[in-house]
């Protein structure tokens, strides 16, 4: 994204990265939609222990995956912000820029 060692940017191409980050974000926001709402229950794996053993141990890592990808998608969208914004500053602000890209996600 530098044009050169000074860190100067090429403003249009940091406004695409900032909306493919976007678009990252809202595709992992569907997957988490998806992971949270399939509507899978004990039932679907049997009338047996062994199925409602497996629906818990499934179920689990549905959860834990869908608790990942909402960090995720709450880090793309913070870090796409970051990036259209830095798109659109001035020339003399791309270094600052620079170093504010790397707070993205932070608390």
């Amino acid at each position: 994204m530098a044009v050169d060692e000074t860190m100067a940017m090429d403003h249009e191409v940091v406004r695409s990265a900032g909306m493919d980050m976007a678009d990252l974000a809202v595709s992992l926001q569907a997957v988490q939609r998806y992971a949270t709402g399939d509507g899978l229950k004990a039932e679907h794996f049997g009338g047996t222990p062994d199925g409602a053993d497996a629906f818990t141990a499934f179920n689990g890592a549905v959860q834990r995956l869908a608790g990942s990808v909402g960090k995720a998608q709450q880090y793309c969208a913070e870090a796409s912000q970051r990036i259209t914004d830095s798109a659109k500053a001035t020339k003399t602000t791309d270094v600052d820029n620079a170093w504010g890209l790397t707070k993205a996600g932070g608390q």
